[in-house]
């Protein structure tokens, strides 16, 4: 099993490079990408009690004077999207908050989501139990929608 997920870690570790604006292009231009996290991103839905899994890598590229570009490969929706959401929170997921206005329902179908990998070399082991997949969604934004 850890072979299988180093593997597919390295595959996505290759797949953001070349997604990071084109590699050779940055690797010529000298703008190195700079890698954030790589996670395991795990959904429990105990209404019907599916697991659902999936892997998340995210890349920085800095250029002189710019903002960072947050880059992300994963087998979720928007992978960009939830890298750059867990780099607002500096890979904290309990402090995650992406969507704070939004009104979700009290409707009671208890969602579990785990994650576990590594930020900027530290360790990240994280798991809560929302209501139901609109509190989570409210929450966690993009790192679990898949």
């Amino acid at each position: 099993m850890r072979r299988l997920a180093a593997a597919a870690v390295t595959a996505l570790l290759s797949a953001a490079a070349l997604t990071a604006g084109g590699g050779a292009a940055q690797a010529a231009a000298g703008v190195p990408a700079h890698k954030l996290g790589s996670l395991h991103l795990k959904r429990v839905d105990a209404k019907n009690h599916k697991t659902y899994t999936a892997y998340l890598v995210c890349t920085s590229v800095s250029r002189h004077g710019a903002a960072p570009v947050i880059h992300g490969v994963g087998s979720i929706k928007d992978p960009s999207s939830a890298c750059r959401e867990l780099a607002e929170v500096h890979g904290r997921p309990a402090a995650l908050a992406v969507h704070p206005l939004w009104l979700a329902p009290s409707i009671v179908a208890p969602v579990t989501v785990r994650i576990d990998g590594t930020w900027q070399g530290r360790k990240v082991t994280w798991s809560h139990t929302y209501t139901n997949g609109a509190w989570l969604a409210k929450a966690t934004g993009d790192v679990f929608a898949f």
